[in-house]
């Protein structure tokens, strides 16, 4: 089932799995994020947009994105790219065609609430979508994270289940497909 829901006060529209709430209401999100959590487990959804970074390449900015939420999540040194890979028109239908559209998925072991027990570390499988406009000087990243493995620590395990990396690709790809943006003035603010 398809849900579509407004992000950035109706400037962006995108599926968001109906077991998914809006973060924003339970904590303080900041202006240029929408987050979303599962209710069933600890997957989440954040659509960011960002300044846009020059890299060398358009696989080397979403590496740096890749690299600053490993940072984010403290996982410099537990984290790794499994692909990279150019999104078609077709995955991606509703962005002008000449956007660069790419897909990162790599993995990233993220401890909860600053846990600081090394056996709290949850493995986390990671799709991260990266849409280039140099023209307004913005990127737009939307990532998945889906924990695929709880530590045996983690006080994720006492309140969840792992997630299932099948499924969360599923939904990333409705995302990906409906990923719709309706006022091109939001990014003039």
């Amino acid at each position: 089932m398809t849900t579509l829901r407004d992000l950035f006060g109706g400037a962006i529209v995108a599926h968001i799995p109906p077991t998914f709430i809006d973060v924003s209401d339970i904590r303080e999100i900041a202006d240029n994020q929408e987050v979303f959590a599962d209710i069933n487990s600890d997957e989440s959804i954040v659509i960011e947009i960002l300044q846009y970074v020059n890299e060398p390449s358009n696989e080397d900015a979403v590496r740096y994105h890749f690299a600053s939420l490993a940072h984010d999540n403290d996982a410099e040194d537990f984290n790794t790219i499994q692909q990279i890979t150019e999104l078609t028109a077709l995955e991606v239908p509703k962005l002008p065609p000449d956007t660069p559209k790419y897909l990162l998925v790599g993995q990233q072991q993220i401890s909860k609430f600053d846990e600081r027990d090394p056996s709290a570390r949850n493995l986390v499988t990671i799709l991260m979508a990266l849409f280039r406009f140099p023209n307004i000087q913005t990127d737009i990243v939307i990532t998945c994270n889906i924990p695929v493995i709880l530590g045996a620590t983690s006080s994720s395990r006492l309140v969840t289940q792992e997630g299932d990396v099948n499924e969360g690709y599923e939904e990333f790809r409705k995302i990906l497909t409906s990923f719709d943006i309706k006022d091109w003035g939001l990014f003039n603010a």
